[in-house]
């Protein structure tokens, strides 16, 4: 009767822990899909504030009259510059979270057989206990020093 209710206790737990690992799972994939969404926002207003700023220096080459300058292009390519910079910056990013997404998954996945492999161990010393430990042989070991023979040299 007690081994029944240890193996229920156990397999119970095990469903408690393979339900709290998918749940670990699942929060991950939320926070990875979340970075995502804000990585493409970052890369949208990256592109926006790049455009403007060209904009910007394309009017006011327009108003005082320098729209083929060498100083008008070298700013529009600053710009473009920077917006790679950006965008790279923004991939990298990306690509740490990606590896930060995979790592707790795998942890995640890594403390729920820890835990499983636990339970199922504790589980066989329960049983083990319950039925007593077998002996391989049946037979117990003897020493060759006995109490008769201690100081006779053998």
């Amino acid at each position: 009767m007690a081994i029944t209710a240890v193996v229920a206790a156990t397999t119970a737990s095990i469903y408690s822990t393979r339900k709290a690992g998918k749940a670990a799972e699942k929060q991950a994939r939320a926070e990875q899909r979340r970075a995502e969404i804000q990585n493409v926002r970052s890369t949208r207003q990256a592109i926006r504030e790049a455009r403007l700023a060209q904009g910007s220096l394309v009017s006011q080459g327009a108003l005082s009259g320098t729209m083929g300058s060498s100083g008008l292009a070298g700013g529009i390519s600053s710009v473009s510059a920077q917006l790679g910079g950006n965008l790279n910056y923004i991939a990298s990013i990306a690509e740490e979270n990606t590896n930060i997404f995979n790592a707790s998954i795998a942890g995640a996945k890594a403390a729920t057989n820890a835990s499983i492999f636990g339970q199922v161990g504790s589980l066989a010393s329960s049983v083990g206990s319950a039925f007593g430990k077998p002996t391989t042989t049946g037979v117990e070991p003897t020493s060759r020093y006995t109490s008769g023979n201690l100081g006779s040299g053998d």
